[in-house]
Formats: C-alpha cells, sequence, structure tokens
C-alpha cells in the first residue's frame, strides 16, 4: 500500500499540471504497447507539453479539487492524460494522428481552460489551425489592404512618369530647329 502522503504529493502534482495546462486530453490506450506509447510521449514532448500515465482514483481527486467535474466521466479504466501547455489544437493533432495508426488507442474527452470537451468538440479542436497557420493567415489578411494603398499612392507618381515619357518622346519626334 502507498503511504497516503505520497499520494497527497500526486494528486498536488497533478492538479499543478491541470491548472497549468491550456488543454487537457482523456485518453485510453488498452491494448498499445509501451513502444508504441513511448513514441507518442516523444512526439508529444517536442511541442513543449506532456503525457503520462495516471491513477484514476487520485485524478478523480485532482479534478474535483479543481471543480472540473465534467471531464471525470471520461476517466474510466487505463487512461494517460495529455496536458498542452502551448498550443491547445497541437497535442490534439498528435494524438488525432496517433489514434488513426492505432485504432485500439482512443480519445475520450478533455477541457480546454474551463470548459469540458466531449470526443466530437476533440475532432473539432483538432482541425483548426495552429498558432503559427493563424499569424500566417493574419498576416496575408493584412498584407493585402497595405498593398492596394500602396498601388493607390503610387498612382499619381506613376501618371507623372507617363507624361514625362511622353513629353520625351514628343520632342524627340519633333525636327530640331535649325541653329541662327
Amino acid at each position: 500500500m502507498v503511504d497516503v502522503s505520497k499520494k497527497i504529493a500526486y494528486v498536488d502534482q497533478i492538479q499543478q499540471k491541470l491548472s497549468k495546462a491550456k488543454v487537457c486530453v482523456v485518453s485510453g490506450y488498452e491494448g498499445v504497447n509501451v513502444e508504441q506509447i513511448n513514441a507518442l510521449r516523444r512526439e508529444i514532448r517536442k511541442l513543449g507539453d506532456e503525457m503520462r500515465v495516471v491513477r484514476n482514483t487520485l485524478v478523480h481527486r485532482a479534478l474535483k479539487n479543481l471543480k472540473k467535474e465534467g471531464v471525470i466521466p471520461h476517466v474510466k479504466g487505463p487512461i494517460a492524460l495529455t496536458f498542452g501547455y502551448s498550443s491547445p489544437s497541437e497535442p490534439v493533432k498528435a494524438l488525432f494522428q496517433f489514434s488513426e495508426k492505432e485504432k485500439k488507442f482512443s480519445l475520450k474527452g478533455g477541457f480546454l481552460g474551463d470548459r469540458s470537451l466531449s470526443f466530437d468538440e476533440l475532432k473539432k479542436l483538432s482541425t483548426l489551425p495552429s498558432h503559427k497557420q493563424l499569424l500566417g493567415l493574419f498576416l496575408c489578411a493584412l498584407k493585402g489592404p497595405l498593398n492596394g494603398v500602396v498601388n493607390v499612392l503610387q498612382g499619381p507618381i506613376r501618371k507623372f512618369a507617363y507624361a514625362l515619357e511622353a513629353i520625351r518622346q514628343k520632342k524627340e519626334k519633333e525636327p530640331s530647329p535649325a541653329p541662327i
């Protein structure tokens, strides 16, 4: 039997991770071998996030302490928690990609901020563009109108240059007056 103080420390540790995470995903890993889970953990770690196999009863306590009871129904059977610290969509995308390869791996639910998420909501979250992609889209949206403004401002200068060029060509065509 594990010492009660160790259990309390474990619950505190899980609570800290849950509080720090922007997104948390509960997934079932029954039937997936250790090598595959370790490969997934490495993938998640590359994103700056974390995946841990956890004890259900202690996770129940941590979730109740944080008032995230909406996630508790998903905590059944052998589960792993994935804590997303940086981008909410990136770890969810990685988990869905893994679940497509390994059919025994299942996503059950989770939370985003203070909101509980079902499987369907996690699936929608996985289709969102990453933070970097959103910034790129935003910059492209800003660039279009700015290019239009630049073209409008260059219009009079361009017309002036065309007028000067037309005058130059006209003078070249006219015969020059005879010197006196």
